[in-house]
C-alpha cells in the first residue's frame, strides 16, 4: 500500500510538471508572439499615414514611431528566442524573420520616396508590394501562434492521460487499502481535478486568443484595402481607384453604345489659402469641395481626388448632342458649387475651379489619350482666365 501511494504521488508530480510546462513555457511564448504580432499590425498603417500627409513634422513623428515599434518587436523576439525554442518553433520564427527581412528594403524605399516628395510612387509601391507582404508577414506569425496552441494541447493531453492512469491505479489501491489510502486518493483526485480545470481554462483562453487575432487580421486587411483605394483626407476614390473606375466606365459605355465625359478639375486660388491660413484651412477646403461636388453628381458619376487640389469627375451615360449640353450642365453645376464662399472656423474663403473636359468615344477611345486631352483642356482654361470650363479640341495641343 505504501509503494502504491508513492507511485501515485510520483505520477502526480509528472502531471504537475506537464502543467507547469504549459503555464510557464507555452503561455510565456504565446504572449511574446502575440505582442510581436500586435506591433507588426500597428506598423502597417503608419506607412499609409506617411503617404497621406505632406507635413514634414508629422512624417518625422511617424518615422520615429515606425522605428520605435521595430525596436520593440526585436526586443520581444529576443525574449522569445531565450525561452529555448524547439526546432520546429525556431524554424517557424526563422521563416518569419527571413520574410520580414526581405520586405525591409521595400519599406525603406517607401520612406525614401516620401522624403523625395514622390507620394504617388510611394503609394503605388506600398499598395502593390509592401502592404501585401506585411499581411503575409502577419500570417507567418499566426503560424507560430497556431503551433504554440497545438503544442499546448498536446501537453494537456499528456497530462490528462497521466491523470487517467493514476486515477485508475488509485481506485485499485482504494479497494485494497484502508482509510489512509482512501484519504490519499481523495486528496490527490481533488488536486488533479484542480489542475485539469486550470489546463482546460488555459486551452480555452488560447483558442479565444487565436480567434481574436484572426478577426483582427481580417479587420486590418479591410482597412488596408480601403487605404489602398480611397483618399484618407476626403474619403473620395484615389488615383488608383479613379483609373479602375475609368477603365470599367469606358468598357461599359462601349458595350452600351453610349459615351462618357472625363472632367479634370483644378482649384483656383487654393495655394494662396494654404499660404495665408495654413494647411488646416486648406484641408478643410478640400473636404468641403468633396462634399459640395458629390451633392451635384448623378447616380453613375464618379468623383475622385488625384492629389493636392486636383480632382476628376467621370460622367457616364452622356447623351450625344451637337453642343454637348449634358456635359456643360455637369460642368456648370461644379463651377457654381465651388464658386460659393467657404466658411472655415473664423474665416471666409473664396476659390474657383478650372475644368478641362474630354469625351469618350467621340474624341478618343484610348484611356491615356483621354486623360491627356482633359488635362490639356484644363490648362487651356487656366491660361484663358480660370474659373471656367473648356471641352478639348485639337487646337489646344
Amino acid at each position: 500500500m505504501l509503494v502504491q501511494t508513492i507511485l501515485a504521488l510520483w505520477r502526480f508530480n509528472d502531471v504537475k510538471s506537464e502543467f507547469v510546462k504549459v503555464v510557464d513555457v507555452y503561455n510565456v511564448r504565446m504572449q511574446l508572439v502575440q505582442k510581436m504580432r500586435v506591433i507588426s499590425r500597428e506598423r502597417a498603417p503608419i506607412l499609409f499615414s506617411m503617404v497621406s500627409t505632406d507635413d514634414a513634422f508629422e512624417i518625422d513623428d511617424l518615422k520615429s514611431e515606425f522605428g520605435s515599434l521595430g525596436s520593440s518587436f526585436l526586443g520581444y523576439r529576443n525574449k522569445l528566442i531565450a525561452t529555448n525554442l524547439s526546432d520546429q518553433e525556431q524554424k517557424l520564427l526563422d521563416n518569419h524573420r527571413e520574410f520580414a527581412r526581405s520586405i525591409v528594403p521595400g519599406q525603406r524605399r517607401v520612406v525614401e520616396l516620401i522624403e523625395e516628395g514622390d507620394y504617388s510612387a510611394a503609394q503605388d509601391l506600398l499598395v502593390k508590394e509592401v502592404s501585401p507582404n506585411q499581411v503575409i508577414a502577419l500570417s507567418k506569425l499566426d503560424d507560430l501562434i497556431t503551433f504554440e496552441s497545438i503544442s499546448s494541447q498536446k501537453a494537456m493531453n499528456k497530462a490528462k492521460a497521466l491523470f487517467d492512469t493514476t486515477r485508475r491505479y488509485l481506485i485499485l489501491a482504494t479497494l485494497l487499502g484502508v482509510v489512509i489510502s482512501i484519504a490519499i486518493g481523495v486528496f490527490v483526485s481533488v488536486r488533479f481535478s484542480h489542475f485539469i480545470k486550470t489546463l482546460k481554462k488555459n486551452k480555452d483562453d488560447l483558442e479565444i486568443t487565436v480567434a481574436e487575432r484572426t478577426k483582427d487580421l481580417v479587420k486590418v486587411n479591410k482597412q488596408l484595402q480601403h487605404l489602398a483605394h480611397y483618399d484618407t483626407l476626403t474619403g473620395l476614390p484615389n488615383r488608383s481607384s479613379f483609373l479602375g473606375h475609368l477603365t470599367q466606365g469606358m468598357k461599359k459605355m462601349s458595350s452600351n453604345n453610349k459615351g462618357l465625359a472625363l472632367l479634370f478639375i483644378d482649384l483656383d486660388g487654393f495655394k494662396a489659402i494654404n499660404d495665408d491660413f495654413g494647411h488646416d484651412y486648406g484641408d478643410e477646403i478640400l473636404r468641403q469641395v468633396a462634399t459640395r461636388v458629390e451633392e451635384t453628381l448623378r447616380n453613375d458619376d464618379v468623383f475622385a481626388r488625384l492629389g493636392g487640389d486636383e480632382f476628376t469627375l467621370i460622367a457616364q451615360n452622356i447623351i450625344d448632342s451637337d453642343n454637348n449640353t449634358a456635359v456643360k450642365i455637369v460642368a456648370d453645376k461644379v463651377i457654381k458649387a465651388l464658386s460659393q464662399p467657404f466658411n472655415i472656423l473664423d474665416a471666409q474663403c473664396h476659390i474657383g475651379s478650372s475644368i478641362g473636359i474630354a469625351l469618350y468615344p467621340n474624341q478618343t477611345k484610348d484611356l491615356d489619350e483621354l486623360i491627356s486631352f482633359a488635362d490639356t483642356a484644363m490648362y487651356a482654361v487656366k491660361r484663358s482666365g480660370k474659373n471656367n470650363y473648356k471641352i478639348y479640341d485639337s487646337s489646344m495641343s
